[in-house]
């Protein structure tokens, strides 16, 4: 497994680093955000969903209450869940037909091992600064966009 550590010290910085980490994805990984409340998590995937394609920036929102959003982009369907209030949630009929990132994944889904996964652990330094630990699992081919 290939870890990494970033430090974004701006919302100009975390916005690059969507950006550029964006270029790298196929439409088929699982993207598991950690981190506390406030760290970051959802700013990230409006950033990350809006440079895989700008025409849905505006309809990015937190799924805290639908629990699972979906963008349907030029490049691939875009699953976004936040599962901080929801036990289990089944997402394998979703598997391999786009992009899924959730916030606040849990053990059973943190287990999936078919899909290319990217776990960001987010941890706050200050207002500003974050670290976020990068862990790659069957999706080396990411390592060249972060």
């Amino acid at each position: 497994m290939f870890k990494k550590k970033i430090k974004v010290s701006s919302l100009n910085e975390l916005k690059r680093f969507a950006k550029k980490f964006s270029t790298c994805l196929k439409g088929n990984e699982l993207i598991l955000l950690v981190g506390d409340l406030g760290s970051g998590k959802t700013t990230f995937t409006k950033f990350l969903i809006s440079a895989i394609d700008p025409h849905v920036e505006e309809e990015v929102n937190s799924p805290t209450f639908s629990v699972m959003n979906l963008y349907e982009t030029e490049k691939f369907p875009i699953y976004h869940i936040d599962l901080y209030r929801v036990k289990g949630f089944d997402i394998s009929d979703i598997v391999n037909k786009g992009l899924i990132i959730i916030e606040w994944p849990n053990e059973e889904i943190s287990k999936i091992e078919e899909v290319p996964t990217v776990i960001l652990k987010f941890d706050i330094h200050n207002e500003n600064k974050r670290i976020i630990e990068i862990n790659l699992v069957k999706s080396d081919y990411v390592k060249q966009c972060i």
